[in-house]
């Protein structure tokens, strides 16, 4: 499995848990569900994946997700995310980090590790661990994308969350929008390495929007991911400012410098939020193959080339 984030400290996780309560709500109570009934639900949630809600059976391309503010897509949200808050791992800001390390556990087939991720050492998911597994094991791919978290009372943070991906049945795309809630964990909160400050309390996850697919197993190795296309500069006041030299703009094919262009020729993807490209350059009457590692914050805001930071340009 694969994962893509869009948030650093946000990103990642399980997916059609379409509706399925598990778990603290915003009151941090146990909802009206019984595990039983929590089961039920998440079972006929992952069976609402069928082929209305998926594409094409299709093993080859590049998955284009709904972009934020498209049906499917996260909220349209611009407003720059409070990274030094982020880096508390207690606070609201950085919640969606537990989202993460559970994508993550998803991604490298470690099921157990991501039930343990729900409250109640798993059991809040409404599923036993074996169940659990089974129900992931129905992916062959899966991308996450995390929103801004917000709090959603004292002891509880909603967060938006997209995911994408194919079932291993046929590699049809699939894709799914909606809010995870995280609860406060009573024995994280030390900062202690290792504890987990927030756990999963529920999740309505459901299928909206499309995924198109586009070009083979070539086109998609050649292509950078959506999440990284855009004009960028070094400040957002120099996204203004014609001549400014440390603009980039960085397309699916190409990356385009102030005095040099570059045709992307493979692309490889190191991990979530960070790829590797090869591409072959010409400016000033020179050519050249150089090959840069891209790295992209938690909130899709700021891109780091080679160790060079820049923002993104709105406007």
């Amino acid at each position: 499995m694969q994962i893509t984030r869009i948030l650093p400290l946000t990103a990642l996780l399980p997916l059609a848990l379409a509706g399925c309560g598990g778990g603290g709500g915003a009151s941090n109570n146990q909802t009206d569900m019984t595990p039983e009934e929590a089961a039920a639900a998440l079972d006929k949630a992952l069976n609402t994946v069928d082929d209305g809600d998926i594409g094409p059976a299709t093993h080859e391309g590049t998955l284009v997700p709904p972009a934020p503010g498209e049906p499917g897509g996260l909220p349209d949200d611009r407003e720059p995310l409070d990274e030094a808050a982020a880096r508390v791992p207690t606070s609201v800001e950085a919640s969606g980090a537990t989202v993460e390390r559970w994508g993550l556990a998803l991604a490298e087939g470690r099921y157990g590790d991501a039930y343990r991720m729900w409250r109640d050492n798993g059991r809040a998911s409404g599923m036993s661990e074996a169940a659990f597994a089974d129900s992931y094991r129905k992916y062959s791919e899966i991308h996450v994308l995390v929103g801004r978290p917000q709090a959603g009372g004292t002891q509880t943070a909603r967060v938006p969350v997209q995911v994408y991906g194919r079932l291993r049945e046929g590699g049809r795309p699939f894709n799914l929008r909606g809010t995870m809630t995280l609860a406060r964990n009573p024995q994280g909160q030390n900062g202690e390495h290792g504890q987990m400050p927030w756990l999963i309390a529920e999740s309505g996850l459901k299928p909206e929007g499309t995924v198109h697919v586009v070009g083979g197993d070539e086109a998609a190795a050649n292509q950078l991911p959506a999440a990284f296309q855009g004009r960028w500069a070094s400040s957002a006041a120099d996204c203004a400012r014609q001549g400014d030299d440390m603009r980039l703009q960085v397309k699916g094919d190409s990356l385009i410098f102030y005095e040099s262009e570059g045709s992307v020729s493979r692309v490889d993807r190191l991990a979530a939020g960070r790829v590797r490209v090869t591409a072959r350059y010409s400016g000033e009457g020179e050519t050249w193959t150089r090959s840069s590692t891209l790295a992209l914050s938690g909130n899709g805001d700021v891109l780091t080339l080679d160790g060079t930071r820049r923002v993104r340009c709105r406007t």
